[in-house]
């Protein structure tokens, strides 16, 4: 009895899954609910409805989504975004498309700039988390976080000259000028805190 269970058991190890068959199938099954062949496939178009029961219509984990936002700002392609995030390009065009994160220009899908940032910033002698409400004032304390890991690094703090006295506004109508004192750079920086790259996303 034990030895026709143990030839079963490595009949059903053996067996080969026909996915070509499944995939027909699986599309066969959704043409007859009225479905189309791009949803199906679970990469639905932005404006086709939702399939409840279709894995990939899930939400999208928002570390992948943030990182295919990150390089399609970068490369103005969804194929190389979708590609670092380890996700399709239909998923992600779908979702930035229907949470409104991305218009058309052209022929090419961009991130809008009138969208809401989290960003990390020194300030007042602090280290802090703020949300800016567009991407010109998170470009400006990106670039004074750069500037400063650069003074850092090279002990060279003219760098700093060009953001004394500027300040940044968030979402609320809070203002935070941006630090430039040395021995408070030096301060903040040891502290061990996260970086701007790690707080930075798109709030959607």
């Amino acid at each position: 009895m034990f030895a026709r269970f143990q030839i079963r058991a490595r009949e059903v190890v053996k067996r080969k899954r026909d996915f070509q068959a499944e995939y027909r199938r699986r599309v066969e099954r959704a043409l007859a609910k009225g479905l189309s062949k791009a949803q199906a496939r679970g990469h639905r178009r932005a404006t086709e409805a939702k399939v409840a029961s279709t894995r990939a219509q899930r939400e999208l984990d928002d570390a992948k989504l943030q990182m295919g936002l990150r390089f399609l700002r970068k490369e103005k392609s969804f194929t190389k975004a979708a590609k670092e995030a380890h996700v399709s390009p239909e998923r992600l065009r779908t979702i930035a498309i229907e949470k409104g994160i991305v218009e058309k220009r052209g022929r090419r899908w961009v991130i809008k700039h009138d969208l809401p940032r989290r960003v990390l910033i020194f300030t007042n002698a602090q280290e802090k988390q703020i949300t800016v409400g567009d991407f010109s004032e998170a470009s400006l304390i990106g670039k004074h976080m750069s500037a400063i890991s650069w003074s850092l690094r090279t002990n060279d703090f003219r760098g700093m000259r060009p953001f004394a006295g500027k300040f940044v506004t968030d979402i609320a109508g809070n203002t935070y000028p941006l630090e430039t004192r040395k021995n408070v750079l030096y301060r903040l920086s040891h502290a061990g805190g996260s970086s701007f790259e790690q707080i930075y996303r798109i709030v959607v």
